[in-house]
């Protein structure tokens, strides 16, 4: 089987697998990302290449990789877990600038702060909901990028791209997508260039889904305008509409109406809480202004420790019906991805 360009094309892009995480981008000159979509300008005659292996929409073993991060495999609902809680920033402005509690912003800071990474990879929206990468070294950087989109954009390319400066460590805030990228990148048994040995700390985000960016503007225009989007949110059960803020003011659209522009490679995937990070955030629905942490390594604990000692975040126990909440919206991810695969394959096989 062909684990270069041709076998990706053949088992990701013509199988609309691909979810657009830019693992693949500014490694290859074929390959390039438009309009929130990776597109290829021209064939590749190798057999084997880093553009197949990092995908993580490619074959992965999940328990050998689990075992090579952390040293052991992690739990079935929701991988290697240490410790869950809930917690927020304690400075304001990234509570209000950021997204539930401002911990991922807060930490990634804290970090830059304390020299544990040099610079950062961060995802802002470009014009409307498009997504790319964005290195930042300050506050003010990170504020810029604060937020959800909820359209998922090529972050890993910036890591590929650089610039640089010497021998600084870097972090990464991605979806899960992205870190179990990440994760291939280091065990990969393809030849490593570029900067995965920079990596110092991958935050991951809690995503049941993400959404196409192209086919999702179109609809927006119609619905609510050709103004640009301030910010974007979903609500909680029983509500769970998808509210816009715009210059003129804040429309709401129930979530069952942008659900057929979620990426049908998000239907494949089996994690929810960003398992192959050292700390996943997600929000703590029901409980306004606190995020969901999960702590998963030595580098995550650490840091999340040093910075609650010195009152940058605090945190409390995650209830436990939102904990059981948590487990059960975690496995229930698996199981619908575990089905889709199944559904595929069944469909391969009668038209093959």
């Amino acid at each position: 089987m062909n684990r270069g360009l041709k076998g990706l094309e053949e088992r990701v892009f013509q199988k609309n697998l691909c979810i657009a995480c830019g693992a693949c981008l500014s490694l290859c000159p074929y390959l390039r990302s438009w309009q929130g979509r990776v597109v290829k300008l021209h064939d590749c005659g190798l057999e084997e290449g880093r553009c197949f292996a990092y995908c993580p929409r490619t074959e992965v073993d999940l328990a050998p990789l689990q075992r090579k991060a952390y040293g052991k495999n992690g739990d079935v609902e929701m991988g290697p877990v240490r410790k869950i809680l809930m917690a927020r920033a304690r400075d304001p402005i990234w509570r209000k600038k950021a997204q539930s509690g401002g911990v991922v912003s807060a930490l990634i800071d804290f970090a830059l702060r304390k020299k544990a990474i040099g610079a950062a990879i961060l995802t802002p929206r470009d014009t409307d909901f498009l997504s790319k990468g964005r290195i930042v070294r300050n506050c003010e950087d990170i504020l810029n990028c604060a937020g959800s989109s909820y359209v998922s954009g090529p972050t890993l390319e910036a890591l590929h791209k650089g610039p640089w400066q010497g021998e600084e460590k870097i972090g990464v805030v991605g979806l899960p997508c992205q870190a179990l990228a990440l994760a291939k990148m280091r065990t990969a048994p393809v030849e490593k260039k570029g900067s995965i040995d920079k990596v110092n700390l991958v935050i991951g985000l809690f995503c049941t889904w993400a959404l196409e960016y192209e086919t999702l503007m179109v609809f927006l225009k119609k619905r609510v305008g050709e103004g640009c989007i301030e910010k974007m949110e979903i609500t909680p059960p029983p509500e769970r509409l998808f509210k816009i803020k715009m210059a003129d003011g804040l429309h709401s659209l129930p979530v069952d109406e942008i659900r057929p522009f979620i990426r049908n490679g998000c239907g494949v995937c089996f994690d929810m809480t960003a398992e192959f990070s050292d700390i996943s955030v997600g929000t703590v629905e029901g409980i306004e202004g606190w995020n969901t942490v999960i702590l998963r390594s030595d580098t995550g604990e650490d840091l999340f420790k040093k910075a609650e000692g010195e009152g940058i975040i605090e945190s409390q126990p995650l209830p436990e019906d939102h904990l059981n909440h948590l487990r059960e919206a975690s496995l229930l991810k698996k199981e619908r991805a575990v089905n889709a695969i199944q559904e595929r394959e069944a469909t391969e096989g009668i038209n093959g």
